[in-house]
């Protein structure tokens, strides 16, 4: 963990090996993947069969005079689970093999898919059952998408993430345009139930996707963590992690006021004069090819405008699609406005999503991208709930004009924060040897670990020093240390030494395998000030509370075990010598 890096590490690639850049790649370049392109053909089915229900189920509350809040709690219902369990399911996934974790959740969608199927042919369906079959299919769907977010850089080469994620981006907005029409015209033909009926049969395709998918699962050293210790991780994590932290805020804040065009755009169309399902399912589909169309220029944006700016400008253009929505009723001019929308919206949401894929490292994906969604469907959720309530007391139109409004403003406010540019080169795993385990008995799941590195500091390096030592400490907290101290000695004023604590070995051995070549450039920075002849020295100190000391057998001449201090004395500090790079 302490090791630093060189700057000709076996790590790094040759120039002639080095990959293309994620900005040099064609948008499509991951369909080249057998692999992915499987599993993305399968996905785009399921989100077909979801999105001609979702029409379906909309008109279902509709008809059945539900009222604003009824058709609002259709999201609230979809996105509730996804709110309450992606910090979890995040840590199963980041533990777990994802395939399994994925199959799991899809089957549980499944089920859900069959029973409101049964009740829509047995003629039971009503608003209340169907909002509470969303709820459970939702569950699944809670489940399912920490580990397919983070299962992308398991499907396609490191180097194609970027452009992975925005085909997902567009497989569900591709299946958002041709979707609604199918349901409009299906729930015209033959009604709701058939529908649901293909939405299952969609899913289960998706499943047998997953189950062809073979890939080589690496052998893990250590045991998963704990539920309740990988949220913590997680947590830890994001307190450290500016662009977690950045992606989380700017999410949550774009929900709450875009959940508006999605909560509302039922109504919008039932109450057009010329509204009816297929109404709805045209306007659902003029949002699905504008981002269809709008992903064709994200990559290209985004290298213009940066990451940043890209979300804050789509988000300023959808606030004034939803003011066009709310205040104008021309067909020919609302058509128009909501492929913009479409465009916007694929822009900002593809924009945070890959900024969490690419700029995270791998053992904290799946959770991180856990909170992202937690935040974004928070946002949703709550702003699914406030629109809803206000467009029973002011009306859909003037609904959607104060939340386009509240999008523009709080766009602008957002505008100078910054994302750092995609770029996931020095994110590559670089794990170090494990320390050696002490040779005395000991509990390594608890107790904590006190980590001390001494380093000696020329006078005329303190500067340079105290600045290259500000990320270190960040990134030890980052990686799973809960303190972290730097002293100076009151003698030898050139010794200086970090200490920091792990909650047990356990995760001090995590620490080890989370290192990433930037994390050691981080260290190799601190390391090359060191004037010592000797390289750093490095000091483990393990808890007495994990000490576990056996007691021998009493001879017939003994009353009391022996004593052994310097035993005791091990237990509570051990030395070793400055690990070895592992190639």
């Amino acid at each position: 963990m302490l090791q630093p890096v060189s700057r000709q590490s076996d790590l790094t690639l040759e120039p002639e090996q080095t990959p293309p850049r994620p900005a040099d790649v064609s948008t499509f370049a991951p369909l080249g993947v057998p692999a992915f392109r499987m599993i993305w053909i399968a996905n785009l089915f399921a989100n077909l069969g979801l999105w001609a229900q979702s029409v379906a189920a909309a008109w279902v509350v509709t008809s059945n005079d539900g009222g604003a809040v009824a058709v609002a709690m259709i999201q609230v219902a979809a996105a509730l689970p996804l709110v309450l369990m992606s910090i979890v399911t995040g840590v199963i996934a980041d533990n777990y093999d994802r395939r399994k974790v994925m199959l799991f959740g899809l089957g549980i969608e499944v089920l859900g898919g069959l029973f409101v199927t049964a009740i829509a042919f047995l003629d039971l369906l009503s608003p209340a059952l169907l909002i509470a079959s969303i709820l459970c299919v939702s569950i699944g769907g809670a489940i399912t998408t920490p580990a397919w977010q983070a299962a992308v850089n398991e499907q396609v080469p490191r180097n194609l993430v970027s452009s992975a994620v925005l085909l997902n981006s567009v497989n569900y907005n591709a299946a958002r345009a041709i979707g609604p029409a199918i349901g409009g015209l299906l729930l015209a033909a033959v009604g709701p139930a058939w529908i649901f009926l293909l939405n299952v049969l969609c899913f289960c395709g998706l499943i047998a996707a997953l189950w062809r998918w073979k890939r080589a699962v690496l052998p893990k050293s250590l045991p998963p963590e704990r539920i309740w210790e990988g949220v913590k991780a997680a947590l830890h994590f994001v307190q450290y992690s500016s662009v977690t932290r950045l992606v989380m805020m700017r999410s949550f804040i774009f929900g709450i006021s875009a959940s508006a065009l999605w909560a509302l755009l039922p109504l919008l169309a039932h109450q057009h004069p010329s509204g009816s399902a297929s109404l709805y399912g045209y306007m659902l589909g003029g949002l699905g090819i504008g981002a269809i169309a709008g992903s064709t220029l994200v990559n290209r944006a985004r290298q213009r405008v940066g990451s940043s700016r890209l979300i804050s400008f789509s988000a300023m253009l959808l606030g004034l699609v939803m003011l066009a929505l709310g205040g104008l009723d021309t067909l020919w001019v609302l058509f128009p406005a909501l492929i913009v929308g479409g465009s916007c919206w694929i822009a900002a949401v593809a924009s945070y999503n890959s900024s969490v894929q690419i700029l995270v490292p791998d053992w904290v994906k799946a959770r991180a991208l856990a909170l992202y969604q937690t935040a974004l469907y928070a946002g949703l959720t709550l702003g699914s709930l406030l629109w809803g309530q206000l467009a029973d007391g002011l009306g859909v139109q003037m609904a959607l004009m104060l939340a386009g409004t509240l999008l523009i403003v709080s766009a602008l406010l957002l505008l100078p924060s910054r994302l750092p540019n995609l770029d996931a080169g020095d994110l590559v795993e670089a794990p170090e040897a494990h320390t050696d385990r002490p040779d005395f008995e000991f509990d390594p799941a608890r107790g904590s670990v006190m980590v001390t590195v001494e380093y000696r500091i020329d006078g005329d390096h303190l500067r340079e020093f105290a600045r290259a030592v500000r990320p270190l400490r960040r990134l030890r907290l980052r990686n799973g240390a809960k303190r972290w101290s730097l002293y100076r000695d009151v003698v030898d004023r050139d010794l200086w030494q970090e200490v920091f604590l792990v909650p047990n070995w356990l995760q001090h051995l995590r620490m080890l395998d989370r290192l990433t070549l930037a994390d050691r450039a981080i260290i190799d920075r601190v390391t090359a000030l060191h004037s010592g002849p000797e390289a750093p020295r490095l000091r483990h100190g393990v808890s007495y509370r994990s000490s576990r000391h056996a007691q021998p057998a009493l001879t017939p001449h003994q009353t009391e075990p022996p004593t052994d201090e310097s035993a005791a004395d091990r237990s509570l500090d051990t030395t070793a010598p400055w690990p070895q790079e592992r190639t």
